[in-house]
């Protein structure tokens, strides 16, 4: 779903790092989304902002115009897993 797209920052033609976090935490207030923690640091990887918000996150590339999407998580019990996908999990470790 997305919820909006990011705009440049006023006298550049990108995105400020802080400039982007403002118009993503906006988006999320205008669309009614609770964010439940903070940004990944930008270490990580500087060319996408990702959020943890209430059921999932949110996340949009570093650059002008890029979608502010929000990614649901489905949350399902291992009653309704097949035995195939059990035994790709516990392959996981």
């Amino acid at each position: 779903m997305t919820i909006g797209t990011l705009l440049t920052t006023p006298g550049t033609s990108a995105v400020a790092w802080t400039d982007g976090k403002r118009q993503i935490r906006a988006a999320l207030k205008k669309a009614g989304i609770k964010a439940t923690g903070t940004f990944r640091m930008r270490r990580e990887n500087r060319g996408e902002y990702v959020l943890a918000v209430e059921g999932g996150s949110v996340r949009a590339r570093r650059s002008p115009g890029a979608e502010i999407t929000v990614h649901k998580v489905r949350m399902i019990s291992v009653e309704h897993l097949s035995a195939a996908q059990i035994a790709e999990i516990l392959a996981l470790g």
